[in-house]
């Protein structure tokens, strides 16, 4: 493989690679915590909606348990994107002429 073919190659797997980027930014992932609250982030992390799924807990008294559930809930939305970041990383890395990140 010449510099050209293999500099169009790489060209190729970037732009495959940023247009399924983009799919997964603009995928909802979902983190719940406890039976208690719910946030739905975009894949770019940005914090769309949090729903709170038990009212029970809306005291005075547990504000600091909501205020840990949702911190959670985040965390787990959170670290499923960054799952799928990887494995869409891997995937490119893995191809003939991966590219490097």
């Amino acid at each position: 493989m010449n510099m050209q073919q293999m500099l169009q190659s790489v060209k190729k797997m970037q732009r495959e690679y940023e247009k399924e980027h983009k799919k997964l930014e603009e995928t909802t992932f979902k983190g719940s915590a406890n039976g208690i609250v719910e946030v739905s982030l975009k894949g770019d992390f940005t914090l769309e909606k949090v729903t709170i799924l038990d009212y029970s807990v809306l005291t005075k008294d547990d504000k600091d348990m909501i205020e840990e559930a949702i911190v959670l809930a985040y965390n787990k939305a959170k670290d499923e994107i960054m799952a799928k970041e990887d494995e869409l990383m891997a995937k490119f890395q893995q191809q003939p002429g991966g590219m490097f990140f």
